[in-house]
């Protein structure tokens, strides 16, 4: 995923709302200068804080993802195959925890 287009997007949105980088941070519990980063496109946002970021402005995840009007569905199938894997392992832990218990 092309990051500073990502991060271009995400700020046009914030600034269309009427936001600051600081409201927004705060309201992902975040640190501006975490959020600021995101929105220069100096570090991967994991598939989680997208979520969160597009449901802090209501909006769909892919408006936040487009470039030239395509859309980087290769990026996300592989953030959410992730995911499913980091959901797979934690039902695992969780299944072990209750069987000893």
């Amino acid at each position: 995923m092309n990051l500073k287009k990502l991060g271009n997007n995400i700020s046009v949105v914030r600034r269309s709302l009427g936001l600051t980088q600081e409201d927004v941070a705060f309201s992902l519990n975040i640190s501006s200068t975490s959020y600021a980063k995101i929105e220069r496109g100096e570090t991967n946002v994991p598939f989680l804080r997208l979520v969160q970021i597009a449901e802090y402005f209501k909006i769909e995840i892919v408006d936040l993802v487009k470039q030239n009007d395509k859309f980087y569905l290769k990026d996300l199938i592989s953030d959410i195959k992730q995911i499913q894997k980091d959901i797979n392992s934690i039902h695992n832990i969780l299944s072990l925890n209750h069987e000893i218990d």
